[in-house]
C-alpha cells in the first residue's frame, strides 16, 4: 500500500520494519552468491581476482544478519524466555541437521564429495568416525544464533536498561580474544567451550565475539520501542552510532590487526566493532530509499527472503555441497562463479518454494482426510 506521500510502505505485521526485511532479503542473496565463491571458486578468484575480493567484501553481511536478529528479538514484549530458549534449542537442532545434509550424505549416501574437499581437512577417504562426526559438528552461524538465543533469553529478561546491553557487547567484544581457545582437556567441555570462544575450524562463528552484533541490535530494537516505535529516530541512531563505531574498529585493526580482526571469523575487538557499526548506515540508508521509490515486488521478494531467511540458509548451504558432486570443489574461474550464482539462486528459491508448496497440499490432503473421519 502507499502511504499519504505516495510512496510505498509495505503493510507489515507482527512489528516488521521494511527496511529490515529488505536488509535481511539482501543478505539471503548475497550469502548465495559468497558461499558459491567458497565452495567453487578456485584459489586465484578466491584470494587474488577483483571479483573473489568484491564478494569477500560482500561477506560481511554476516553481521548484519546478527544486527538483525537483535533488532527483532526487542520488538515484541509478549515473547516469554522459556519461548526464547526453546527457539534457540530448535535452531541448534536444525544446525546440525544442515552439518549432516550437506557433508554426511554426499559422503556417506551419494559418495559424491570431491576428494579434494577432504584433502582440504588434511585427510583421506574413507573417514573414520572422528573425522565424520567432526563434520557433523561443525560451528556455524546456526550454532551461533541457537547457543546466543539461550543466552540472550536471561539477558532480554532481566537486563531492562537499553544501555546496559551496549556495556555487555562491549565487555565481550574485549574479553573475546583474552578467552580465545580456552579449553580444560575434558571432551564435551571443550566443545561447549569451542562453540563460546573457539580458535579453530570446528567453529566458524564462535559466541564471542559474535554475540555482540545481537546485543547491539536488541540495543537498538529496544530504543526503537521506547520511542513509541518511530522508525526515523532508531534509524538516524544508527547513522550516528556507526561514525563511531567504524572509526574505532578500524583503529583497533591497524593498531594490531591479528589480535583486533585475525581471521575474520575469530575476530576480535576492533573488527567486531568495525563489522557491527559497517551494516547500520547501509540500513539507515535503505530506509530512506524505502520511503522514497516505489518497488512493490522488488519489497515483496525481500519481505518473503527475510521470513524464510533460516529455511534458505539450509537450502543453499544443502544444494551447493550437493552440487560439488557435479561441479567439483575450488575448480571455477570467477566468470564460472559469477555465471553459476545465479543458477544457485533459482535452484534455492525453487525447492524453497516447491518444498512451500508441497507441504500445502500435505495440510489440504489431512484437513480433508479428517473431514471425511469427522463425518
Amino acid at each position: 500500500m502507499k502511504n499519504n506521500k505516495g510512496t510505498y510502505k509495505m503493510n507489515t505485521p507482527n512489528n516488521r520494519l521494511l527496511a529490515m526485511d529488505i536488509g535481511r532479503g539482501l543478505a539471503v542473496v548475497i550469502m548465495i552468491l559468497i558461499h558459491t565463491l567458497w565452495m567453487y571458486g578456485d584459489k586465484f578468484t578466491q584470494t587474488e581476482s577483483m571479483i573473489g575480493q568484491v564478494i569477500h567484501v560482500m561477506g560481511k553481511n554476516t553481521a548484519a544478519f546478527l544486527v538483525l536478529m537483535g533488532v527483532s528479538l526487542m520488538l515484541s514484549r509478549k515473547v516469554t524466555m522459556q519461548a526464547i530458549i526453546f527457539r534457540g534449542c530448535v535452531l541448534l537442532g536444525l544446525g546440525y541437521m544442515m552439518n549432516a545434509l550437506k557433508f554426511l550424505v554426499p559422503i556417506l549416501v551419494f559418495k559424491t564429495m570431491p576428494e579434494n574437499f577432504i584433502g582440504a581437512y588434511g585427510w583421506n577417504s574413507p573417514l573414520s568416525f572422528e573425522q565424520l562426526r567432526y563434520l557433523l559438528l561443525t560451528g556455524d552461524v546456526l550454532q551461533l544464533a541457537g547457543f546466543s538465543l539461550l543466552l540472550l533469553a536471561f539477558v532480554r529478561h532481566f537486563v531492562k536498561n537499553k544501555y546496559f546491553l551496549l556495556v555487555i557487547a562491549v565487555i565481550i567484544a574485549f574479553s573475546a580474544k583474552e578467552l580465545s581457545g580456552f579449553r580444560l582437556g575434558i571432551s564435551g567441555v571443550d566443545y561447549v567451550f569451542d562453540l563460546l570462544w573457539g580458535n579453530q575450524y570446528n567453529v566458524y562463528f564462535p559466541v564471542f565475539p559474535w554475540i555482540s552484533c545481537i546485543l547491539v541490535g536488541m540495543f537498538f530494537g529496544q530504543l526503537y520501542v521506547e520511542s513509541g516505535k518511530n522508525e526515523t529516530l532508531m534509524y538516524r541512531r544508527m547513522l550516528q552510532y556507526s561514525l563511531v563505531m567504524i572509526p574505532l574498529g578500524v583503529a583497533l585493526c591497524v593498531y594490531d590487526f591479528k589480535y583486533h580482526f585475525g581471521d575474520f571469523f575469530h575476530t576480535g575487538a576492533g573488527g567486531i566493532i568495525y563489522l557491527a557499526g559497517f551494516n547500520l548506515p547501509i540500513l539507515w540508508l535503505m530506509n530512506k530509499l524505502v520511503h522514497q521509490y516505489d518497488c512493490p515486488r522488488f519489497y515483496a521478494f525481500m519481505r518473503y527472503s527475510s521470513q524464510r531467511v533460516t529455511s534458505l540458509y539450509i537450502t543453499q548451504w544443502v544444494l551447493v555441497c550437493w552440487g560439488m558432486g557435479i561441479v567439483g570443489y575450488s575448480t571455477l574461474t570467477g566468470v564460472q562463479v559469477l555465471a553459476l550464482a545465479p543458477v544457485m539462486m533459482v535452484l534455492t528459491y525453487s525447492v524453497q518454494w516447491g518444498r512451500e508448496k508441497l507441504v500445502e497440499v500435505i495440510k489440504t490432503q489431512w484437513n480433508k482426510n479428517d473431514v471425511v473421519t469427522d463425518s
